[in-house]
């Protein structure tokens, strides 16, 4: 019998900011993954305490957040088989395609793992310890290689680094995610956005301009971009 999912959840923005200084999105999805047996998700009864995680960091109540999801990140970590590569995957899709193309030995994971740790990395950018943000985002990306926020948000930390070209690429990898997978359909505008924000700062305004008009066609009058489109114009009068 196949391993079945429900696609996601919810979908919400914790913080838009569109200020010239910062420009950066953040966004917490959450999914209920459904694994039936014999392949059953490592950690799938830890889902209640990841939801609880995304809901106090949703609450900007970042201190308790963090610290849930410390402990939880032991608990889900102490079930895993040393012997084995761990994988999670937000539908069916993504899992089946990957089972199919490796030939790695792995386990599957319950995705509340995967938003576990992408909240630990939310809470260490909102306090602007972006390097320790990093590194945990890059263990998100080694254990859900299919996540388009995860992307999302690496690219918004590498900009906060002052490394817009690796930010491009970031928010270029979610893009096409977002293209491929219809899981990550609902991260395309953002990605797009992702990518004007980081060709802004690689004074490529063209091209930004382009891609923030594309994500308004995704998003219609989405105020982020129209402030972006607002504050392209600017730079240009001043020159």
């Amino acid at each position: 019998m196949k391993n079945k999912f429900l696609l996601p959840a919810i979908a919400a923005v914790l913080s838009v900011c569109a200020c010239a200084e910062a420009r950066a999105e953040t966004f917490i999805t959450g999914f209920e993954q459904k694994v039936e047996k014999p392949e059953k998700a490592k950690g799938a009864q830890l889902r209640t305490r990841a939801n609880e995680v995304v809901t106090m960091v949703m609450a900007k109540r970042f201190v308790e957040a963090e610290k849930l999801a410390n402990t939880l990140r032991k608990d889900y970590e102490a079930e895993f088989s040393p012997k084995l590569r761990q994988f999670s995957f937000p539908s069916h899709v993504e899992y089946d395609e990957f089972r199919k193309t490796t030939r790695t030995q792995f386990e599957l994971v319950d995705w509340g793992y995967k938003e576990c740790l992408q909240m630990l990395a939310l809470i260490q950018s909102e306090r602007r310890d972006f390097s320790a943000a990093l590194r945990t985002l890059e263990d998100v990306e080694r254990i859900a290689p299919v996540s388009a926020n995860t992307a999302i948000e690496t690219g918004y930390v590498l900009n906060q680094l002052g490394k817009p070209e690796k930010g491009l690429a970031a928010y270029q990898k979610a893009r096409d995610l977002s293209l491929k997978y219809t899981s990550q359909r609902t991260f395309r505008a953002a990605a797009l956005r992702g990518m004007g924000f980081a060709l802004i700062d690689l004074k490529r305004l063209d091209e930004a301009e382009r891609l923030f008009r594309e994500s308004l066609e995704v998003e219609p009058m989405n105020k982020v971009a129209l402030s972006e489109l607002a504050y392209i114009q600017s730079i240009r009068k001043t020159k």
